[in-house]
């Protein structure tokens, strides 16, 4: 099975427009915070609830402005506005929740705009109020919602050390790597790993998840890296980062190494530095949807590839309450109709998905009703925090594998799951081990 490219498309996004944003912004602050085996600690949740009167519930709601970069990348994400727009009116028009309809304020975010996604979290907190924000959020961006200005959210890399800052309630459904360190095991399967020679690399924003779940999951296995590397060219110098990956890539088969772990976003780039090469190491890629956008863009050289690996979620476009989420939006806006229930994955690469848009809304908005459902008619901060913690199971629309909502997981711990490069179909697929 193929994972379906809503997020795909999102990691393509990232790694397009990455050089146009990264110049305004500063790598990403080492934290030691881990995970540890009792959960994360809950942060603050007052018995206050802004944006909620009577009989409605004010709701934020971010999205990327993909007219900003029209210039730069053609991608076609969908309308995420009529997208939440139908769904919050199936809640509403069905009484909404526990009475209250919901409001929706939003916000689109310029993705060249270095300060669009403060000025957005600003418009939303200190201006309009709101209750929680929903949004796909990049890196640290949640941090101004849910530390700086004490709003709940839902949604972006839900990571044990920016959890460790937060100052209201957050839930979300990815865990921006640090499902790593549980599932590096699965590159072990059938003991893979024993007698490698393994090297690992990362950029520098990604270098604590390398240094503090990569190498220490891979010493628990009873594997010492032979190299290990840090890409920090300017993301928006291409030559740069060529020539830095190039010197890397020598190290690594100077040393011996018949084994590289590709973190993060590495996955996108890595390989079309390596293909210009001669050396062809096993690639173990740590973020399936990075190397995604390798690997579904037609013309490269896919020896690169050859066993291969990734960790990824087990995405299921046929999943019952993604279809009934697509079939909803189609309803409200004929002009897709017939287009959102297509499993994105069958499309040939390049093909516009209008369907990220819809199911990020459904992802979001269903979280969110679940869990101000179980809060009930007192809805606090307290009391949303403390049903999240206490959601259990939860279906989240478009994955093959439930979540499990708990105070030790407000990520929702879905699995990652081992992913396998064939060589026929020029894919991942769902690995059986």
């Amino acid at each position: 099975m193929a994972p379906h490219r809503t997020r795909r498309n999102t990691a393509v996004l990232l790694a397009a427009v990455g050089a146009l944003v990264l110049a305004g912004c500063t790598a990403e602050k080492k934290d030691d915070a881990k995970s540890t085996g009792s959960g994360p600690a809950a942060p603050p949740a007052p018995k206050t609830a802004p944006g909620v009167t009577a009989d409605t519930i004010k709701i934020g709601i971010t999205y990327p402005d993909l007219e900003s970069v029209k210039a730069f990348v053609s991608i076609d994400h969908g309308n995420y506005e009529a997208a939440y727009n139908a769904l919050i009116k199936k809640i509403n028009d069905a009484g909404g929740i526990n009475g209250r309809k919901i409001v929706p304020v939003f916000g689109k975010i310029n993705l060249i705009s270095p300060a669009a996604a403060q000025e957005t979290c600003v418009k939303l907190t200190q201006d309009e109020k709101v209750f929680a924000v929903l949004g796909n959020f990049n890196g640290d961006e949640p941090l101004c919602y849910v530390q700086t200005n004490k709003t709940a959210a839902i949604g972006g890399q839900l990571t044990a050390k920016r959890y460790a800052q937060a100052q209201a309630p957050w839930f979300a459904d990815m865990r921006g790597g640090d499902e790593v360190a549980d599932a590096m095991a699965l590159f072990n399967a059938n003991n893979g790993l024993a007698g490698k020679k393994v090297a690992v690399i990362s950029n520098v924003n990604e270098q604590a998840v390398m240094k503090d779940t990569v190498i220490p999951a891979l010493q628990k296995l009873g594997v010492t890296p032979v190299e290990t590397a840090v890409l920090d060219a300017p993301a928006q110098d291409p030559a740069a980062v060529g020539q830095q990956t190039g010197v890397f890539i020598q190290k690594f088969q100077s040393s011996g190494a018949d084994t590289v772990v590709v973190v993060g976003s590495m996955g996108a780039s890595f390989p079309q530095v390596l293909e210009k090469t001669k050396y062809r190491p096993r690639l173990l890629f740590t973020d399936l949807l990075q190397v995604q956008a390798y690997a579904n863009t037609p013309g490269h050289d896919f020896s690169t590839m050859a066993d291969a690996a990734a960790l990824g979620l087990n995405s299921q476009w046929s999943e019952a309450s993604n279809q009934e989420c697509m079939n909803t939006i189609e309803a409200a806006n004929p002009d897709v109709k017939g287009k959102l229930t297509v499993d994105p994955a069958s499309l040939p690469a390049g093909t516009p998905t209008p369907q990220v848009a819809p199911n990020v809304a459904c992802r979001n908005l269903a979280l969110f009703k679940a869990i101000a459902d179980k809060a009930g008619k007192d809805l606090t901060y307290e009391t949303f925090q403390n049903a999240g913690f206490t959601l259990g199971s939860f279906q989240d629309p478009g994955y093959a594998d439930k979540s499990t909502y708990a105070q030790a997981a407000p990520h929702g711990a879905i699995p990652a799951r081992l992913w396998a490069w064939d060589s026929t179909a020029k894919k991942f697929l769902l690995s059986a081990s």
